[in-house]
């Protein structure tokens, strides 16, 4: 093969699929540079159920957790661990352990339990936490998260409002901005500041 072929054959980036009729009677393997994370879905809502399946697929390990199993069904979670707790409430999130660098989405339905979420996490101080949600509702939110417990640094450190700002509506449009975000996060995390300033050079950014 030409120096050009073994660029493109080292190029895991594209993935071998890309080459395959190029070099007709290869076998590939790849070994992954980094784990996979685990991003956490606090609410089965619907904007948590398409943010489920849009994660699995650029390769997030995801969990999803909530009380309600008509809601955290595998037909709207089929990729996800699903976690249903028992109560009718999130009282049960405190027997659940985040490892520091999961990645923590609070979704819950009508933002019921929201600050027992927003709690959890930074009380585990996950790698990343961000909550949906409007001004005026992250504005109680935040009273509820400090009476239980966290500080006003740990209110900075939620994403508020969660995902890329680009005009999202419905729940499959949040999903896109939410998980866009999330993968800009997964990004920032695994490079350098000089690694990421040479694939943007690259890319003529």
């Amino acid at each position: 093969p030409s120096p050009r072929d073994v660029f493109q054959m080292k190029d895991i980036t594209r993935g071998p699929g890309m080459h395959n009729e190029q070099f007709d009677g290869l076998t590939w393997l790849s070994v992954p540079l980094f784990d996979q994370v685990r991003v956490w879905l606090l609410g089965a809502s619907d904007a948590a159920a398409e943010v489920s399946a849009l994660a699995a697929h650029v390769g997030f390990a995801v969990t999803a957790v909530d009380y309600d199993p008509a809601y955290l069904s595998p037909e709207r979670f089929p990729d996800a661990t699903r976690v249903l707790l028992d109560g009718g409430n999130f009282d049960e999130l405190d027997k659940l352990t985040p490892a520091p660098d999961d990645y923590v989405c609070v979704l819950t339905r009508g933002h019921m339990f929201d600050p027992e979420g927003c709690v959890w996490a930074v009380k585990h101080n996950v790698h990343y936490v961000g909550m949906m949600g409007c001004k005026g509702k992250n504005s109680t939110v935040h009273d509820l998260v400090l009476a239980r417990g966290a500080s006003e640094e740990d209110w900075e450190r939620i994403k508020r409002p969660i995902g890329l700002k680009f005009g999202a509506k419905t729940p499959a449009e949040l999903a896109i901005s939410i998980v866009a975000e999330l993968v800009d996060v997964r990004y920032t995390q695994r490079y350098s500041p000089e690694a990421r300033a040479r694939h943007e050079e690259s890319l003529g950014r």
